[in-house]
């Protein structure tokens, strides 16, 4: 999906949930100031994914999955360890996991994708100080080094970033789209953007 795709999927986001797309810009800017040098290229992400058959795990996982390369969503990850001593090759999330996982995820290998929205900036002052490296992405306009590949939750975002780096194929592993409330007004845009990009 290219920036501009998103960005006019972005602008209806935004109105649904009455979002303040000038708080995104101010956390992409704070994790720029605060990431620096941190801040890693995409062809980390190439280098990770490209022409490799890849697994994407979301939320409700419930089962291991052997493939080429694991990537993990979120607090999807919580759930992974548990099932699983594979440690992913990439992790996609915005932040809502302990410091103390995403340390531990950077230390073992893997490639974090650290998202910046309006809401977690708090999250941005605590976790980026702590770590070595890292991508950076928005869902406004991208910017040194701070990149968008489009997405509105960790899973979709982890699927067009598979898609993005080519990836030979894409398996969906504990996805499920149904909840109630505003998560579940998310998990819809999340499986229209995947549907929009012929994933599902």
């Amino acid at each position: 999906m290219r920036v501009e795709e998103w960005l006019r999927i972005y602008e209806k986001i935004v109105t649904d949930f009455n979002f303040i797309p000038e708080k995104d810009h101010e956390s992409a800017k704070l994790m720029h100031r605060l990431g620096k040098e941190k801040l890693l290229g995409p062809d980390i992400l190439e280098e990770r994914i490209k022409g490799r058959d890849v697994t994407v795990i979301g939320g409700a996982v419930r089962t291991e999955i052997d493939s080429e390369v694991i990537i993990t969503a979120g607090k999807a990850v919580l759930k992974w360890k548990t099932l699983s001593d594979r440690i992913p090759e990439v992790h996609v999330t915005d932040m809502e996991e302990p410091d103390h996982v995403l340390l531990w995820l950077e230390k073992k290998g893997t490639v974090l994708v650290l998202h910046a929205h309006g809401d977690n900036m708090d999250r941005i002052k605590s976790v980026v100080p702590k770590l070595r490296r890292f991508v950076g992405t928005t869902q406004n306009v991208p910017f040194n080094r701070i990149f968008n590949f489009g997405g509105f939750t960790d899973g979709d975002r982890a699927v067009l970033i598979a898609k993005r780096f080519n990836a030979r194929k894409i398996h969906l592993h504990g996805f499920e789209f149904n909840a109630g409330g505003v998560k579940g007004k998310k998990l819809k845009w999340a499986k229209t953007i995947l549907e929009m990009e012929g994933i599902i």
